[in-house]
């Protein structure tokens, strides 16, 4: 690990086996692992609801807005590490191996990865303390810079909604699909990356012919779906149908996943 870097290597020894759910985490969430015929799983958190194995899942997603006070505008420098916002609603390690990223401002585009965080009101009035990963490259200026804190990526994830994906109510990107039933609240490995097991819908117009392969998020909670090409314009494509004969709904099935 580099000098105020975060640089960790991927982990070669893991405490949690791979089709094993926890009550208790055991590995940083996103932690990547790779088997030796290419498929890669992330680690991860889920909400207080239990999914099911071959299953879809996403996580809602929505930044929790902050600005530099004047009174921390003196912390917030090149060089520092340890910042404070002034931003509402904010928990204990609510974003933890998250994201602060400038939305709006002086710095526009920079991001840092956030080490661990305080509660609003924690040092003062309406303030919370972070703790990133990486010191600031370039000051930030007061009342200048909207900041945005971004959970981590692979906490709290959920089934993916039974609405179509990129409807305007949710906006939830796909993040992996479950290889095992998970209890409510536990911490799984998902995949994301090659051949992967994954309950589809075949349109009953398009999308059941064998040279139909794009997958995007279904229509059904925790699916796959396969449709003609030009009803995907705007979805997101997680994979490609690997079965070169019609395919039923409904059903478990061989993809290639391509979340990554």
């Amino acid at each position: 690990m580099g000098s105020g870097d975060y640089q960790d290597r991927e982990n070669t020894v893991f405490v949690q086996g791979l089709f094993e759910e926890s009550s208790t985490q055991k590995h940083r969430l996103g932690t990547i692992r790779r088997t030796d015929d290419g498929r890669i799983f992330r680690y991860a958190s889920f909400t207080a609801a239990g999914v099911t194995a071959g299953a879809l899942v996403s996580k809602a997603t929505a930044p929790v807005d902050g600005t530099i006070a004047a009174a921390d505008a003196a912390l917030a420098i090149a060089g520092a590490n340890e910042i404070s916002l002034t931003i509402a609603g904010v928990t204990l390690n609510q974003f933890r191996d998250g994201f602060l990223v400038v939305k709006a401002g002086t710095n526009i585009g920079a991001m840092y990865k956030v080490r661990g965080n305080g509660a609003t009101d924690g040092i003062a009035s309406g303030r919370a303390s972070f703790s990133l990963y990486d010191k600031i490259h370039t000051t930030w200026v007061a009342a200048s810079s909207t900041i945005g804190a971004y959970a981590n990526p692979y906490s709290s994830l959920l089934i993916n909604p039974a609405v179509a994906n990129e409807a305007a109510t949710t906006q939830e990107l796909a993040m992996g699909v479950t290889v095992r039933a998970v209890t409510a609240s536990y911490y799984a490995w998902i995949q994301t990356h090659g051949f992967c097991s994954l309950v589809l819908d075949i349109a009953a117009a398009a999308g059941a012919e064998a040279n139909e392969m794009l997958i995007s998020p279904g229509v059904t909670a925790g699916r796959g779906a396969i449709t003609a090409d030009t009803a995907l314009l705007g979805a997101q494509i997680i994979g490609y149908a690997f079965e070169s004969a019609d395919l039923t709904t409904a059903e478990g099935n061989l993809v290639f996943l391509t979340i990554e």
